[in-house]
C-alpha cells in the first residue's frame, strides 16, 4: 500500500497541531524513532487512543489494544513545541485528526541517534 501525501493535507495537519499549541507556536515535526516517552505518557496515550476506537471505530476491539499499538496510533504525526518544549502527537482517523499533548517532563531526545552521513 503507497501512502502518497496531499502537501494541502499536511499543511491542515500541520495546522491542527498549532491549534493544540496556540497559534503563534513554533513546531518542529519529529521522527517517532528519535524520542523516548515516560511510562505516564503511554498510559496517556493508550487511553486516548481507546477513547477515539470506542468512538469513532466500531468494531475496532480497544480492549485488545497494546501499549505498542496504542502509540503506533498516535504517530501518524510529531512535532515539538518550541515555546512549552513539549510534544504534540496526532492520529489520522479516516477525515480526522486527534492531536495529544505531552508535556515536556514526560519526554526527551534519545542520546543515541546513529551515525549521520
Amino acid at each position: 500500500m503507497h501512502n502518497i501525501q496531499n502537501p494541502q493535507a499536511s499543511e491542515e495537519r500541520v495546522k491542527i497541531a498549532q491549534v493544540m499549541a496556540g497559534e503563534n507556536a513554533t513546531l518542529h515535526e519529529l521522527d517517532f524513532q528519535d524520542i523516548a516517552i515516560s511510562t505516564n505518557a503511554v498510559r496517556t496515550i493508550k487511553k486516548a487512543a481507546t477513547a477515539v476506537m470506542q468512538r469513532f471505530m466500531p468494531g475496532s476491539r480497544p480492549e485488545k489494544l497494546t501499549s505498542s499499538q496504542a502509540i503506533a496510533f498516535f504517530i501518524d504525526r510529531v512535532f515539538w513545541d518550541q515555546e512549552t518544549k513539549g510534544l504534540i502527537l496526532c492520529a489520522d482517523v479516516a477525515e480526522r485528526s486527534f492531536c495529544l499533548p505531552i508535556p515536556s517532563d514526560h519526554w526527551h531526545l534519545k542520546t543515541d541517534l546513529g551515525t549521520i552521513q
